[in-house]
């Protein structure tokens, strides 16, 4: 099956694009970065949460037995898969906000070059409409599509317009 890990390629291509200073970073910047020594440190779920984006249909453990996130341990090798949930939770979005634009300014100041016109980078806004979690507090910031016929969308949608640039189609 193509999309199993094995099968794949593991995640150094991206790992050459994402400069791990960027991550550090995000993390000092975020107040994120491990200050204890843990088997799953701060920068190592970055990397999960990223793998975890592109293996989506791979649980964690397998995603984090593949890559060797996890730091040796000769007492307790192993670790529970409560503690990778932990430890996304505890990583919050922020670092990973910060990361993505880092990462999406500078690849598209590097991709922009020779690509101009007269002088000007070239950019489109492009829509999209998201369905988000079902939740009160969801519903009443977004709202829900409602029909001609008096029914309410199960889900809330959210309206999303980007700035992307035409020569790459990355978000700036």
């Amino acid at each position: 099956m193509p999309g199993r890990i094995g099968h794949t390629a593991d995640l150094s291509a991206l790992s050459g694009a994402i400069d791990p200073e960027w991550i550090a970073l995000a993390l000092a910047s975020s107040g994120k970065a491990s200050i204890r020594k843990r088997k799953l440190p701060a920068e190592q779920v970055v990397w999960l949460v990223i793998a975890l984006s592109l293996y989506r249909h791979q649980s964690m453990p397998e995603v984090v037995a593949h890559l060797d996130l996890v730091l040796p341990d000769e007492v307790n090798p192993d670790i529970a898969k409560s503690a990778l949930t932990q430890a996304r939770q505890r990583l919050g979005q922020a670092p990973l906000a910060q990361l993505f634009a880092m990462s999406a300014t500078c690849w598209d100041e590097r991709h922009q070059v020779g690509r101009g016109w007269r002088g000007l980078a070239r950019y489109a806004v492009d829509g999209s409409t998201l369905r988000v979690a079902d939740s009160v507090e969801n519903r009443a910031h977004f709202g829900a599509q409602a029909y001609a016929s008096g029914a309410v969308a199960s889900y809330p949608q959210l309206r999303l317009l980007t700035l992307t640039a035409l020569a790459t189609h990355l978000v700036a």
